[in-house]
This record gives structure tokens, C-alpha cells and sequence, in this order.
């Protein structure tokens, strides 16, 4: 009796076992957001424009109109933007911008320790050297997956990116910023400058779209602006603003161009130096990504 009774139990055990439910499969952890690289390499084609001065009292002297520093230059600059998550991106730059002239004085002025009268020939040298690091954060993405813009919404081409992507980003850096001047007239020469750190605080606002099939030639197409301002601190404490703009064409996944513009400037002062002015012009680059 008892033999049977364990076969039913062994029995019923194992009927158990064959249809009872299997347990649920193991979901696997989303991706991590990965990296994505992008390097603006081009020429920048500014010209300089503002008023110096030198020593305490001194009336400014006008770098276009009475120095001619006004000459467009085509200066190498080089942007590095790392994404991450389509949310984040730290944006790195550097330029070393310089230009010179020589030429007649009109009017009278002095420069430190160079008296410059009318008619006096001059030579005038005028560089600018900066890098600057930023941080954006995209808070407002109207067609990111989740919203409601996005409910309804094939916005994924087939190899999952956004086909329509929107971003409007507060922005956060530090600008450090060399300024070299040096006049000579008469047999005297003058060289002075200053160099400043800057805080800025910004805003980025910025549209890529990927036409999929509609344009073969046209990876994707992007528009992007900015604007930062903030302290300038040195020996004396002055302001910067900066405003980056520009129309980005990819041919392909990782390569394209960049039509923009790019302007910095600056109000500042150290020791007996003041400089009100900086830098404006197009900007030509070529786009890789990856």
C-alpha cells in the first residue's frame, strides 16, 4: 500500500513539473549611453575691431580707424563636441588669432611710453590666444522618445537614431583668453596685454534632421546657436559674450561641413591696459563624426 502510494505522489509530482509555468527569462539591463565625437576643424575668418589704451588717462586709441588692425585673418580654430546619451555634451575650442599693420597716424595719442602725432609712421602687432571648455545639457527635447510629441511618431530610421531631434540646452564653461598688444613709433616700442579667465553662462539651441531616403546624398542636416556671457576675472574684473552659430551638412554617417559664425568679445582691463573689442567672422570647417 505504501509502494503505491508513493508512486502517485512520485506521479503527481512529475506532472507538476511538466506543466507548471517556466520561469520568466531574465530581461536584459538597457545599454549604456554611448560616446559620439564630433571635430570641427576650419578656418575662421575674423576681423578685430574695439579701441586700447595704455597708461591711466590715456585716451583710447581705435584699432581699425587709427592702427588699420582691421585685416581679415584666417585663423585655424578647432571645436571637439563629446556626446553622451543625447543629452550631454562637453564642447572643447581653441584658436590663436594674430594679426599686424603699419601705416601713417592720424591725430594725436600716446600709448604708454609712445607719443604718436599726426603723420608719424607706426607698426602695430595685436594677438589673441584662447581655449575654453563648455558643458550643455539638453533639458528640453521636444521629439525625444517618451514624449508627447514622439506618441505616434516614427521619429527611429532603421538603424535607430532620431530622424527629427530638437535640443535646448543651458550651457556652462570657462573661456581663458591671452591678449598680446605691441606699438612702436618713432623708435619706441610698447608691448603690454593681459590674460583673463572667464565664467559664462548660456543658452544652446539645436535641430538635426536625417531626410532617410528622401535625399541619398544628405546624411543629416543641423542648425545650431548659442550665446554665453559672464565675468572676466585678472587683475581687474571684466565681461566676455560670445555667440556660435552655424548650418552643418553630413554626407555621410561620419563626414560633412560647417557653414557658420563665430564672435567673442571682450571688455576688460589689467593694470594700466584696457581692452574693449574682439573678434568677428565666418567660419568654414570640415565635420567628422564617430
Amino acid at each position: 500500500m505504501k509502494g503505491i502510494q508513493t508512486v502517485a505522489a512520485l506521479s503527481a509530482l512529475a506532472g507538476s513539473a511538466v506543466w507548471a509555468d517556466p520561469p520568466p527569462a531574465a530581461v536584459d539591463p538597457p545599454p549604456a549611453p554611448s560616446l559620439e565625437f564630433e571635430l570641427l576643424a576650419g578656418a575662421w575668418l575674423p576681423r578685430l575691431n574695439g579701441d586700447a589704451s595704455e597708461g591711466s588717462g590715456s585716451p583710447d586709441i581705435n584699432l581699425q580707424d587709427n592702427l588699420s588692425l582691421d585685416d581679415q585673418e584666417a585663423t585655424l580654430n578647432l571645436e571637439l563636441t563629446i556626446r553622451k546619451g543625447e543629452i550631454w555634451e562637453l564642447i572643447l575650442s581653441g584658436f590663436d588669432f594674430s594679426t599686424e599693420s603699419s601705416g601713417y597716424f592720424s591725430g594725436s595719442a600716446s600709448f604708454g611710453s609712445v607719443v604718436l602725432n599726426d603723420g608719424d609712421p607706426f607698426e602695430a602687432d595685436f594677438d589673441i590666444t584662447s581655449v575654453a571648455a563648455e558643458v550643455a545639457v539638453a533639458l528640453y527635447r521636444p521629439f525625444a522618445d517618451g514624449s508627447k510629441r514622439a506618441e505616434g511618431m516614427d521619429n527611429r530610421t532603421t538603424d535607430g537614431r532620431s530622424i527629427v531631434d530638437l535640443r535646448i540646452s543651458p550651457m556652462f564653461g570657462l573661456r581663458y583668453l591671452d591678449v598680446d598688444q605691441k606699438l612702436s613709433a618713432s623708435g619706441v616700442s610698447k608691448t603690454t596685454g593681459g590674460e583673463w579667465l572667464a565664467l559664462l553662462l548660456g543658452v544652446d539651441f539645436t535641430l538635426e534632421y536625417r531626410p532617410r531616403e528622401r535625399l541619398p546624398c544628405l546624411d543629416l542636416f543641423g542648425l545650431q546657436a548659442s550665446v554665453s556671457v559672464g565675468p572676466a576675472f585678472g587683475d581687474d574684473v571684466g565681461t566676455t559674450w560670445q555667440v556660435r552659430g552655424g548650418l552643418t551638412f553630413q554626407f555621410t554617417e561620419h563626414a560633412g561641413v560647417l557653414i557658420g559664425y563665430r564672435l567673442i568679445e571682450l571688455d576688460v582691463e589689467d593694470d594700466d591696459y584696457a581692452f574693449n573689442g574682439g573678434l568677428q567672422g565666418l567660419f568654414l570647417a570640415g565635420s567628422i563624426r564617430f
